[in-house]
């Protein structure tokens, strides 16, 4: 990285860290000189502009989540400023964990604005103390990207040994975590007060970490064949654990996700098609497939094509929407059967509840049936009722298992009930 990166004292307004970030270099600990850096998200302030006040705390929220599943647990963090974090690396050298803090923003910019501007995520990486000043390199994604596939196009004959540096940028990564294991939770059917849709999701425990979920899952989650190769493994898995259900007299309907890049590219959906093919017809009738990822202002023409597509091998099909990122009229005329609205963690009826009422009666108008996701309290999934949606996921409405379980009476008199306990 060395040639592509200024250096500079300070870091704009990060000089203000330069005393704590003094304590650690002169601690000795595991972190050692070039471990530590400065993220900031002033680059996502400027993109998101006058909707920054509003949405500060949601995209504070993500941050703090992605930061605890890419961390391993010796590393640390601590938030500084109102858009900055400190991130120091117990391990990894300065490449690697500087492209960890570029993701991190990527992340985030591909979350809360559908795309990356690689040249405007800039990590500032300490490199040594000089003249009682921290010095800083200050790096874009863009230019890491291009070191990092300099280094990978000259040592990808060489087979990484124990202890050495990993060629890829990303392979520190796949290397620590375990397989990819799928787990269900349960769906409220609002209207018939029952439990009898699960939602299968992808998740990689990991060892002293928070595990890794969805499309975190794989190692590059803007590898088209890395997100094909976790969605055939999903069908695999959920397939096989219900058709061992089926055949002992169990009845549920599965939610199974697929990411959009598995369906736009020909050549990928016909090998998951082939996957698709082999389910037995007798348990078509209770699938759906919940599409993940699909773009805002996607053609309709094409997302019709997509969901025609699917429809051959499901009962029917559901769409996965970010909050504030929704085009109901096109989903509609898609053909889409339910909008599903993701809401952020920690969401609550007060920042909340005005986007769900929006969502909701706009879904009405269409004739579109709606759910929710993220429904974690008594007080959110009793909001997403009254606001009229037909289906309601969450902490709230039951945890995560092993298997689907069986179908479960749940009534708004049960709701109610558990909110009295609350």
């Amino acid at each position: 990285m060395d040639g592509l990166a200024q250096q500079e004292a300070g870091a704009g307004h990060f000089t203000e860290a330069a005393p704590k970030l003094r304590a650690i270099f002169q601690a000795q600990t595991q972190a050692a000189a070039g471990s530590l850096h400065m993220v900031g998200l002033d680059s996502l302030r400027t993109r998101l502009g006058t909707r920054w006040p509003r949405v500060a705390e949601r995209v504070h929220i993500l941050a703090e989540r992605l930061l605890g599943q890419m961390l391993a647990p010796n590393d640390a963090w601590f938030r500084y400023g109102e858009e900055g974090y400190i991130v120091v690396f117990a391990q990894l050298d300065r490449a690697a964990a500087g492209l960890v803090c570029a993701k991190l923003v990527e992340q985030l910019q591909r979350l809360l604005l559908g795309d990356v501007d690689t040249a405007a995520v800039r990590v500032h990486s300490a490199v040594h103390e000089v003249g009682g000043e921290v010095l800083f390199q200050s790096s874009t994604l863009h230019e890491m990207l291009g070191a990092a596939a300099a280094l990978a196009a000259g040592t990808a004959v060489t087979e990484p040994g124990p202890g050495s540096d990993y060629a890829s940028p990303w392979g520190h990564v796949a290397q620590q975590e375990q397989p990819v294991e799928v787990v269900y939770r349960p769906i409220w059917d609002v209207r018939k007060e029952v439990l009898s849709i699960y939602l299968a999701r992808p998740m990689r425990p990991r060892r002293g970490r928070l595990p890794l979920w969805g499309y975190d899952c794989v190692a590059d989650p803007q590898d088209a064949q890395q997100i094909l190769a976790l969605d055939l493994e999903v069908l695999r898995q959920t397939m096989q654990v219900y058709d061992e259900l089926y055949r002992n007299q169990f009845r549920c309907f599965l939610s199974v996700p697929v990411h959009f890049e598995t369906l736009a590219g020909i050549v990928r959906r016909r090998e998951y098609a082939a996957a698709l093919q082999a389910i037995p017809k007798e348990l078509v009738a209770f699938l759906a497939f919940q599409i993940i990822g699909l773009p805002q202002g996607v053609p309709v023409s094409r997302a019709a094509e997509i969901v025609s597509f699917l429809k051959q091998f499901s009962r029917v099909v559901i769409v996965l929407v970010e909050c504030g990122c929704h085009d109901l009229p096109a989903l509609s005329a898609a053909g889409v059967y339910i909008a599903t609205l993701l809401l952020p963690p920690g969401a609550t009826p007060k920042r909340w509840g005005l986007e769900l009422s929006r969502f909701a009666h706009e879904a009405l108008r269409l004739r579109l049936r709606t759910g929710v996701e993220g429904a974690d309290t008594t007080l959110m999934a009793s909001y997403a009722d009254g606001a009229g949606f037909h289906y309601i996921a969450g902490d709230f409405v039951g945890s995560w298992s092993e298997v689907p379980e069986n179908a479960l009476r749940f009534t708004r008199a049960d709701l109610r009930g558990r909110i009295g306990i609350a």
